[in-house]
């Protein structure tokens, strides 16, 4: 269903995502000897920003920003797109049109470039068929001289409410995304970021998150909107950086900056933190929500103090990756080295190494690739309690949750709900083994402690390491034991084992055999 509403000088509408022509310079659809006139202008959005201590937005404080990269069409009275082009990061458009045309400006929610780098960034309404938010001028003649037109895309507020549409909401989104881009592009200028679809519409309560090469973005008045938190924004943008240029094992689920987190939950979400505060270039994270989006919470990603510390913290790694990362020398921080480092780190030794992505894996190299500077990154992980890490097993340290099993030996090992259920710190344990000829191999994992009636049901996944990718798992519902038969190649393993019934401090002994037939 296709909707028209009159805002100010312009019109919001939807269109289907594939209703829309792109490109990254002007083009005309009419023959060469037609008389042409260029109209030009410049595109906004309302960015409402937050009060001074960073609670809540405050819409009496709203600018005009530039609607950087976007894709704008001169559009006829027969819905043909007659000339199209992309803003510059000054939100400055302009287009070669026919003369005496009547025509329509539109500027899509959409960033396309193409060529190196390349982009495609749209944001679409999933709660109607996934059409793509534009903002549209009225129809006008060309005339035989060039001309102005201007758009800006309005917040919709109304003093107390929403009482307009949102049409600023989706540029919002797009503006910290391009930010993103940039932040990657200092690394990499030839960099290609693959597809992004970016999901919200006004009254959405699905969450914020990212998943399989999509934003989902809160847009729920006086519930939880995001679109203005920019930090939130970058942050679930680092999560689809690390699904596309990196790698990340992440289980994900609940955390805050309090938790004692699985090792790979740490880093993805510390990861995502520090990010934000990269991108757009300010340490303080904040989330707005509740009544009139007046209340909420922040936090300082360098500076920021937590109870918790230590390499299962994500506010721990926070402080860290961004410490490396920026300019600031303070405390132990002697770094600054911006994000080329970072990015090497991540597209390289991260995606491929043998372990679970974490803090011990970045580190390990992260000091491998910059020895010069390893004390100075050893003092800023001692400053988060976290002893010298030497390995990506960060072995030799209390809690390790790596244990090596040798084929045919039970291996003994203990999960725990100490701090919390499926993704915290000993719900998991990782269990690395080795296979010297290839072969089908039986894996059984078997509770020792269950005779007080606290029956666990494990289950584990199992991973090959050469190539990183999760090959199995096995998740019955049996109570006590959990048994699978696998062929494996010659290589090394790991195995996730976990209890689904989330048993205080279960014991299990672990093995793996050769199946004889």
């Amino acid at each position: 269903m296709r909707f028209t509403i009159l805002l100010r000088l312009s019109v919001l509408v939807l269109i289907a995502l594939n209703g829309c022509g792109g490109g990254s310079s002007t083009s005309t659809s009419v023959a060469d000897s037609t008389a042409l006139v260029t109209v030009s202008g410049i595109i906004t959005y309302d960015k409402v920003h937050p009060n001074s201590d960073y609670v809540g937005l405050d819409y009496t404080h709203i600018t005009q920003e530039a609607a950087k990269a976007i894709q704008v069409d001169a559009v006829d009275t027969n819905n043909q797109i007659i000339a199209t082009t992309t803003t510059d990061s000054a939100g400055r458009y302009a287009l070669s049109v026919p003369v005496n045309t009547q025509l329509k400006i539109r500027a899509s929610a959409k960033m396309l470039k193409a060529g190196t780098p390349n982009w495609n960034v749209a944001v679409i309404d999933q709660s109607n068929a996934n059409a793509l938010y534009v903002m549209e001028g009225a129809f006008a003649s060309s005339g035989t001289a060039d001309s102005q037109r201007t758009l800006n895309a309005p917040s919709g507020w109304g003093g107390s409410s929403y009482t307009g549409t949102r049409t600023a909401a989706p540029f919002a989104m797009l503006d910290t995304i391009y930010a993103s881009m940039q932040k990657v592009l200092e690394a990499d200028a030839g960099a290609v970021f693959p597809p992004l679809l970016v999901n919200w519409y006004a009254g959405s309560v699905e969450g914020t998150y990212y998943s399989d090469g999509g934003l989902y973005i809160f847009g729920d008045e006086d519930f939880d909107t995001d679109e203005y938190d920019d930090h939130v924004i970058a942050h679930e943008w680092g999560h689809y950086y690390e699904d596309k240029f990196s790698r990340t094992d992440s289980i994900g689920g609940a955390h805050s900056e309090e938790d004692t987190l699985d090792i790979r939950v740490a880093f993805s979400e510390g990861w995502g933190n520090a990010f934000s505060a990269m991108a757009l270039e300010h340490p303080v994270y904040f989330d707005t929500f509740d009544a009139k989006q007046a209340n909420g919470f922040n936090f300082n990603v360098e500076s920021g103090t937590s109870t918790t510390r230590g390499w299962y913290n994500e506010s721990s790694i926070q402080r860290i990756l961004y410490d490396v990362y920026d300019d600031v020398e303070d405390g132990v921080d002697s770094l600054s080295f911006g994000f080329a480092p970072i990015h090497q780190v991540l597209t390289g030794a991260q995606k491929t190494t043998p372990a679970f992505t974490s803090l011990f894996t970045f580190i390990t190299a992260l000091k491998a690739e910059n020895s010069v500077s390893g004390e100075a990154i050893d003092a800023l992980v001692f400053d988060e309690n976290i002893t010298t890490i030497t390995n990506i097993y960060g072995t030799e340290r209390v809690k390790n949750p790596y244990s090596n099993l040798t084929l045919g030996t039970p291996l003994s090992l203990q999960t725990s709900t100490t701090y919390g259920i499926y993704n915290t710190l000993d719900n998991r344990k990782y269990v690395r083994f080795t296979i010297a000829t290839a072969g089908t191999y039986t894996i059984t994992v078997t509770q020792t402690n269950g005779s007080d009636g606290s029956n666990a049901d494990p289950d584990f996944d199992i991973y090959a390491t050469a190539s990183f990718q999760r090959i199995g798992f096995s998740w019955s519902e049996v109570v006590g034991s959990e048994q699978s038969s696998v062929s494996l190649s010659a290589g090394e393993y790991l195995l996730d084992v976990s209890d689904f019934n989330d048993v205080e401090n279960a014991t299990f002994n672990v093995t793996v055999n050769l199946k004889v037939n």
